[in-house]
């Protein structure tokens, strides 16, 4: 008998050996993929009804990025607890005031960082805010409604805007400060949502109609009551945010609603801090659907700085601390591009828009810290036949450059830029008949 080759039968048996483990593998690798595929599955939720606040903690799971830039903002810093963050306090205890009879050790939380600093003690269920706050910017104790304390009911008057998941008939809240679920929503659908329905689970202002997206800021920028008329902010639009239309929830405050003239100047910017949405309303950014997110960009830590030049006082703080997608003017400019100088424009060729449409005539703290949002250039005529830069301010004497300047100069300035820039009619041209 012939001898067979070896060599062929072992390699053949080599590449059924092989062919066996490959068809092996795939069956395990596949059956452990449908495995995990079987387990996501297990997601819960396709829509937002009846979702509950988790805590921006649990966000961070998935969007640590996103985490980790929020607690640099000043709305992770909204509402700290004093006892445990030693650092939250930054008013001056050892300085004397006679506005303020309380101590360190009175403080339970601490509200703002920025322009001033507001404190809260718990009594029972309820929390107050005491009557002193500390403007950081002049360093001085001033008084908060001491002799009305309905107004420093925090829960009534204040949580919804200063923290997140906030229960007022139940003396509760979910997290301090404003966190992720304060703009996008309950998250709790959203955290076992079944695959493929990650984005109806929760809510995302660039996915949403102009007027719907700016309600979600403006459910704090605002002022106003509940209709129940029990609370400054709109209790059961939060749980609403980005579907529910906020006015269904909410009065809002305005520079021709009776009374609410004490909130706004004559000319209907705002007067006191927080009323930007109001402001914008007004505005032709509004009419357009340009809206605070086409500006601001809420989870950057910093805005994008094309020129380290501050353009007027406060300048690049101001750009930094408010997240604007770009610096100042570069900002404007990337949409307004066909600015021609003339007029004002003229004349302030070297200015900044913010300046002058947006001048600081609004108070958080001191008066005039806080910008207008109705982009409107605010005319010193009408501060001259208001009768005072105390009953109606303008643009112009905004401006350090201006603050001593008579109201009456300013608008000769205006008017003979307006008619040096403004071509004669036809008519002037014609020759006059002889009588």
């Amino acid at each position: 008998m012939k001898n067979i080759p070896k060599i062929p039968i072992i390699i053949g048996a080599v590449f059924i050996l092989a062919l066996i483990v490959v068809i092996a593998s795939t069956i395990v690798l596949r059956k452990t993929e449908l495995k995990h595929v079987e387990a996501q599955l297990e997601g819960k939720y396709k829509d937002r009804t009846g979702a509950t606040f988790v805590g921006s903690v649990t966000c961070k799971k998935c969007h640590e990025r996103r985490y980790l830039e929020w607690t640099t903002s000043l709305h992770s810093r909204m509402m700290r607890d004093a006892r445990l963050d030693k650092a939250a306090n930054i008013g001056d205890f050892k300085m004397s005031s006679n506005v303020r009879a309380f101590t360190m050790e009175d403080i339970d939380f601490v509200l703002g960082s920025q322009w001033k600093q507001q404190y809260l003690k718990k009594e029972g269920d309820e929390i107050i805010v005491l009557p002193a706050q500390y403007n950081v910017v002049t360093g001085q104790w001033v008084a908060y409604f001491p002799d009305e304390p309905a107004k420093r009911n925090w829960f009534k008057e204040c949580a919804g805007c200063h923290a997140t998941g906030v229960e007022p008939a139940k003396k509760t809240f979910v997290e301090m400060g404003i966190g992720c679920e304060a703009c996008h929503g309950p998250g709790s659908n959203h955290v076992e949502a079944v695959p493929g329905f990650e984005i109806q689970t929760i809510i995302q202002a660039a996915r949403l109609t102009p007027f719907l997206a700016a309600q979600i800021c403006g459910s704090c920028h605002t002022r106003g009551r509940d209709k129940s008329g029990e609370y400054a902010y709109p209790v059961d639009y939060q749980t609403r945010k980005g579907e529910g239309n906020i006015r269904l929830y909410f009065d809002e405050a305005g520079p021709d609603n009776g009374d609410d003239s004490k909130y706004f100047w004559p000319s209907g910017e705002s007067k006191y801090s927080n009323q930007q949405y109001l402001d914008w309303g007004q505005s032709e950014h509004a009419k357009v659907g340009v809206v605070c997110v086409t500006c601001h960009n809420v989870h950057s830590s910093k805005s994008t700085l094309i020129s380290t030049e501050a353009q007027g006082p406060g300048g690049l703080v101001d750009s930094i601390i408010s997240k604007t997608r770009l610096f100042e003017d570069r900002l404007c400019k990337s949409c307004h591009t066909t600015i021609q100088y003339r007029y004002a424009h003229r004349i302030h060729s070297f200015g900044s828009c913010v300046r002058c449409h947006m001048p600081r005539v609004a108070k958080i703290g001191e008066a005039g810290d806080a910008h207008s949002h109705t982009f409107r250039f605010m005319y010193p005529e009408a501060t001259f036949k208001a009768g005072g830069y105390d009953k109606q301010p303008n643009a112009c004497n905004s401006c350090h450059h201006h603050k001593d300047t008579p109201v009456e100069t300013l608008v000769g300035f205006l008017e003979a830029a307006k008619k040096n820039d403004m071509p004669k009619p036809f008519t002037v041209h014609l020759k006059k008949e002889e009588p």
